[in-house]
């Protein structure tokens, strides 16, 4: 279990056979959920779940397989309708009563969607943190597939096998967050370290075989979520450190999520790359979730 300095000791709770790792900080309602991309875990929001911690109630989850959490039952598809079936059952047995604010960053985001959108008594506003687009693979000229992200993740776990993944670890980190290099020398470590654990691609790798039918069952139209308070947050680069074609395109899709409800808001985050939002934008992530919060109160 990850320990740093001002990010909470987390605790597992059983939904029904296996368990889910939560840390909560803070208290007051509405309590607020965060969770992570594909591949991610609790450790992203280690900078954002204390400030939003000193005014509400914020919890972080791993999605079963990932971080201290169990894997998933075997039969069942890791789709977005599964995830946020066994994140109900946690928030209930961790004593945690909706409304919530949910906060999603990439495919995160995809599943607190459609938790808005399939249970919208329990959701007082939304927070989606550089999301993934339901049509993003149709719409994003180059975008990799999900048979792509499901290719590179089964080669990652199997670097496993050859005792390959500690020592290439760096590397992927690197890989994945450019910017690294400016992040606090523990949180590195702690980053490395993550991406050193097979179970992690494990269980990107089962999402990523199930993501169509979890994008596809979160497609929506203009107003779906009425006027439900939403701030869509879009990084500045697209994991190069600069634009791309890919990043281009996404803006003009982040816009039509920020009008899935008619008190839609996007925002432009400057200085922050896809991967690294919640770390190097965890003040923008606070101060949107603070204003979702006061929005929800109205």
């Amino acid at each position: 279990m990850t320990t740093l300095a001002g990010f909470p000791p987390g605790e597992r709770l059983d939904i029904g056979g296996y368990s889910l790792h939560l840390r909560r900080k803070g208290e007051g309602t509405p309590a607020v959920i965060f969770d992570t991309g594909l591949g991610g875990t609790s450790l992203l929001w280690a900078r954002a779940l204390p400030l939003v911690g000193e005014f509400t109630t914020a919890c972080a989850f791993d999605r079963a397989g990932y971080g201290d959490s169990d894997p998933g039952p075997a039969h069942l598809p890791r789709t977005s309708a599964q995830i946020v079936t066994e994140l109900r059952l946690l928030l209930q047995r961790a004593g945690l009563a909706p409304p919530f604010v949910l906060a999603g960053h990439s495919f995160g985001g995809i599943s607190m969607t459609w938790y808005a959108l399939h249970h919208p008594d329990e959701v007082a506003g939304l927070v989606l943190v550089d999301p993934s687009h339901p049509e993003m693979f149709q719409r994003v000229p180059g975008f990799p597939s999900s048979k792509t992200m499901a290719t590179g993740m089964r080669v990652i776990a199997g670097l496993d096998r050859w005792g390959l993944l500690k020592p290439l670890a760096p590397l992927l980190a690197r890989g994945v967050f450019p910017q690294i290099k400016h992040f606090p020398p523990d949180f590195r470590t702690a980053l490395i370290a993550m991406s050193a654990q097979p179970q992690n691609y494990a269980a990107a790798l089962r999402e990523a075989e199930s993501s169509d039918e979890s994008f596809r069952s979160a497609v929506s139209g203009p107003g779906s979520l009425g006027d439900l308070p939403l701030i869509v947050l879009s990084a500045e680069w697209w994991v190069t450190g600069k634009q791309t074609p890919m990043k281009q395109a996404m803006p003009a899709l982040r816009e039509e999520q920020a009008q899935l409800s008619t008190r839609g808001e996007h925002r432009i985050i400057e200085g922050c790359d896809h991967s690294d939002l919640p770390i190097l934008g965890a003040d923008a992530v606070a101060d949107a979730v603070r204003s979702i919060c006061r929005l929800s109160k109205r």
